[in-house]
């Protein structure tokens, strides 16, 4: 069914506030929030490569203090796999999630084909601690899923790409059925991702049209054999667009870009502000010398009061105005001195001057 479809969807569920939205943001786009708000439902949406066919995953963020039976009867149907938070400072979060598993199992038939994995959050508050490691890895263990079983920590992005590599890496697999004694070895704790590199011709044009991607971590050969009942081995990358790492830091880029084009405005300032000053001001009261002072300590003042991004005050106007004015009773003065020349040497009898 995975092979002919090219869209699907994963549910990330579990009770409110342990953090099932940081984790995939965390994953997504690399950036954490300490703002809560609750969730009612969303979707993030990421293209993956999976052997050469281009697949669109919707992780679905479920609400958590909301609770709709109805809604989440649908997720647990229609979802192709679950990824399944507790906190590990919060006991009851994590009864809940034993709870969804038994309506998943009650819901779904060949439960050992359906991609899941145990997600306990917010290791970095280790002080407050309520769910044991081993209390939680040996319930895992005994629902055959102790291979998938992970702890985390979304606000440091301890743990987070792991959570979706054991999750992908279980589409189109079935886990083995875990028999006898709690054995360490087949826990997540002993998976070690293999050294290979998937890079075909494919990857490689792609790489020059400036699309990233991020390798898809698969488990070491010996954990494969433990884990999962003839393993189909499959190569998978991430797509990591440009767009969406431009549009992260868009805001902070053009809030740079702003004050930069504008770090000149105090020159600016202070040159308007002196033109407006050599404006000649006729007072019987007061000299030319300590009109000009007068004027300076004006300039001074204005610049510290004046707003650097706004370098187009009434004082520049006028200085502006000012200067077109001079410049036309310029040109006046010069014409007419120059007819008078002319007329001048006219009488002398001479043609030039």
């Amino acid at each position: 069914m995975l092979d002919q479809c090219s869209r699907f969807q994963m549910a990330c569920l579990g009770t409110g506030g342990v953090g099932k939205t940081s984790i995939i943001k965390q994953y997504l786009y690399g950036k954490h929030s300490q703002d809560y708000s609750m969730t009612v439902e969303d979707t993030f949406i990421q293209n993956y490569n999976i052997n050469g066919n281009n697949k669109r995953i919707d992780f679905i963020d479920t609400a958590g203090h909301f609770f709709f039976p109805a809604m989440q009867k649908i997720y647990i149907a229609r979802a192709v796999g679950f990824i399944l938070v507790y906190s590990v400072s919060d006991a009851r979060s994590f009864e809940i999630v034993k709870i969804i598993w038994e309506q998943i199992k009650s819901a779904r038939q060949d439960i050992l084909s359906i991609p899941c994995v145990i997600v306990g959050n917010k290791v970095d508050i280790e002080n407050n601690r309520e769910v044991e490691t081993f209390d939680a890895l040996e319930w895992a263990y005994n629902e055959n899923l102790g291979g998938c079983f992970v702890e985390v920590s979304a606000k440091t992005d301890n743990g987070i790409k792991n959570v979706f590599d054991i999750l992908l890496e279980q589409l189109g697999n079935t886990r083995a059925h875990q028999t006898g004694p709690f054995r360490m070895r087949t826990t997540s704790f002993t998976r070690q991702p293999a050294e290979v590199d998937f890079t075909s011709k494919k990857m490689r044009k792609n790489a020059k049209k400036q699309l990233k991607y991020d390798i898809v971590s698969p488990s070491s050969k010996c954990f494969q054999d433990l884990m999962f009942d003839n393993y189909r081995e499959k190569k998978i990358y991430r797509l990591i667009t440009q767009k969406r790492q431009d549009s992260i830091t868009k805001n902070d880029k053009q809030r740079k870009c702003y004050h930069r084009s504008r770090s000149d405005t105090w020159a600016h300032v202070v040159k308007k502000e002196r033109k407006s000053s050599v404006k000649v001001i006729r007072s019987k009261s007061i000299s030319a010398e300590d009109t000009y002072s007068v004027r300076q300590s004006k300039v001074a003042s204005n610049i510290r009061h004046t707003n650097l991004l706004d370098c187009h005050d009434e004082t520049c106007v006028e200085a502006d105005q000012y200067d077109v004015k001079n410049k036309s009773a310029d040109k006046r003065s010069n014409f007419i001195v120059k007819r008078i020349l002319k007329f001048y040497f006219k009488i002398l009898g001479k043609t030039t001057y």
